[in-house]
C-alpha cells in the first residue's frame, strides 16, 4: 500500500485517520492553516470546504498552544463583534419601530364625532358585556364595560357622554382588585382619573388570597375598572350601533370581492 508523504511541520500523528487515508487535494492546506491557528469559517472562506467536513478532519487535531492560544483570541473577538452587531442590529429595529408609530400616529387627525360613535361602539363590541338576548331568563340587559387601560377608560366614558348621552351621575363603577392592593388607593385613582362621583365607586377583590403569591404586585397597580350603566335603551343604543358597524363591514368586503 503506498505511504501518505507527511506534509512538512505537521505531526503524522495528529492527521485524522479518515482523512489520511483518503484525502482531498486540499487537505493537507487546510490543515496547515489549522495548525497556524487559523478558524473554520477563515479556513472556508479560502477553499469553500464545508465547515462540517472542517470538523469532521480537525475535531480531535492536537494543535500547538500557540494555535489555541490564536483561535481561543479570535473567538473572543468573535463573540464581542457579535455583541456589537446585535446591539446595533436592536437600535435599528427600535428606531425603526418608532418611526412607523410616528407616521401612523400622524394618520389619525382629530376625532369628529361619528368617528367617537364608531371608536366607543368598537370598544364596546371588544370589551362590554354583549348579552344581546333580551330574554327574563337572561336578565335586564345593561351597559357594562371593564378595562384596566386608563386612556381606553376615558376614551369610553367620552363616548358614553357625547354619543350615547349618558351623564357621569349615571355611572356605576366596581374596582376589581388583587389581594395585594390597597382598596381606598385604587378606587381614589380611577375616581381622580375619570372624575365619576366618589359615591359612584365599589371595590371587589378579584381573586383569592391564595392566588395573591402567583401574580407580580405589579401587574395591574390599580386593579380593572368596570363601567356599569343600568339602562335598557343606553344598551340597545350601543348594540344598535354594532350591527350598523357589522352590517357596513359586511357590504365592504361585498364591494370588494372579485366579479
Amino acid at each position: 500500500m503506498a505511504r501518505t508523504t507527511p506534509f512538512h511541520g505537521v505531526n503524522r500523528g495528529s492527521i485524522p485517520l479518515g482523512a489520511a487515508m483518503n484525502p482531498r487535494k486540499d487537505y493537507q492546506a487546510a490543515l496547515a492553516l489549522r495548525m497556524e491557528g487559523k478558524t473554520y469559517g477563515e479556513i472556508k472562506q479560502v477553499f469553500s470546504i464545508p465547515k462540517s467536513t472542517l470538523s469532521s478532519w480537525f475535531s480531535r487535531l492536537k494543535i500547538s498552544n500557540n494555535a489555541k492560544a490564536i483561535l481561543k483570541s479570535k473567538e473572543k473577538n468573535g463573540y464581542y463583534k457579535l455583541v456589537e452587531f446585535n446591539r446595533i442590529r436592536t437600535k435599528k429595529i427600535k428606531e425603526e419601530n418608532e418611526s412607523i408609530i410616528i407616521d401612523y400616529k400622524h394618520q389619525v387627525r382629530k376625532l369628529n364625532r361619528r368617528d367617537l360613535m364608531i371608536l366607543g361602539a368598537a370598544l364596546y363590541w371588544g370589551e362590554g358585556y354583549k348579552n344581546f338576548n333580551n330574554s327574563k331568563r337572561n336578565g335586564y340587559p345593561y351597559l357594562c364595560f371593564g378595562n384596566s387601560d386608563p386612556e381606553m377608560v376615558t376614551t369610553f366614558i367620552l363616548f358614553l357622554e357625547k354619543i350615547i348621552g349618558i351623564t357621569k351621575d349615571k355611572i356605576r363603577c366596581q374596582v376589581m382588585i388583587y389581594p395585594n392592593l390597597t382598596p381606598e388607593d385604587a378606587v381614589n385613582y380611577w375616581h381622580n382619573l375619570t372624575k365619576i362621583p366618589r359615591e359612584n365607586f365599589h371595590h371587589y377583590v378579584a381573586l383569592s388570597k391564595a392566588s395573591r403569591e402567583k401574580r407580580p404586585a405589579n401587574l395591574l397597580p390599580y386593579g380593572t375598572l368596570q363601567l356599569r350603566v343600568s339602562k335598557r335603551q343606553h344598551f340597545f343604543k350601543v348594540r344598535g350601533l354594532i350591527d350598523g358597524i357589522i352590517n357596513a363591514a359586511d357590504h365592504l368586503i361585498e364591494v370588494q370581492q372579485p366579479l
